[in-house]
C-alpha cells in the first residue's frame, strides 16, 4: 500500500443522505488497495455507538450502519472515533461497536491528515 486516504464524519443520523457515501469511498478506495482510515468526531462517532450503528439504515431498504461499516471492515478500512466524542456525550470505548478500532485524538487526526494523500470530509 502506498497511497493513504483520511475520510472525517463529522455529522450524525439527523443527515441521512450523508450516511452512505464516506463508507462507500472508504470502500471503492480499500479496494484500490490504498490505506483508509475513518475518523468519526462529535455527532458522528454516534453512529458507531451500539445500538445505533445496529438501528441506523442509510438508505431505504438497505442495510444498517453496522452492515456497512462491517463490510468496510473486510477491506482493511481503520475505524476510528475521536475522543472528544466521549466527551461530549459522556461516553466510554466500551459503548462503541467492536468494529472500532481505537479512540483517538485531535493531534493524531491531524497527524494523519498531514500523512494522507487525499483527505474527505463529511
Amino acid at each position: 500500500m502506498g497511497q493513504k486516504i483520511l475520510i472525517m464524519v463529522t455529522f450524525g443520523e439527523n443527515y441521512p443522505d450523508r450516511l452512505e457515501p464516506p463508507l462507500h469511498l472508504a470502500g471503492l478506495g480499500a479496494a484500490l488497495d490504498t490505506e483508509v482510515s475513518m475518523v468519526y468526531t462529535m455527532s458522528g462517532g454516534l453512529l458507531l455507538k451500539k445500538g445505533n450503528a445496529e438501528r441506523i439504515v442509510p438508505m431505504a431498504g438497505k442495510k444498517t450502519y453496522l452492515e456497512s461499516v462491517q463490510e468496510v471492515k473486510e477491506y482493511g478500512v481503520k475505524i476510528y472515533v475521536c475522543s472528544p466524542t466521549l466527551e461530549r456525550y459522556g461516553l466510554t470505548r466500551e459503548d462503541f461497536i467492536d468494529e472500532v478500532d481505537d479512540i483517538v485524538g485531535g493531534m493524531w487526526a491531524v497527524t494523519e491528515a498531514l500523512d494522507s494523500d487525499l483527505t474527505l470530509t463529511f
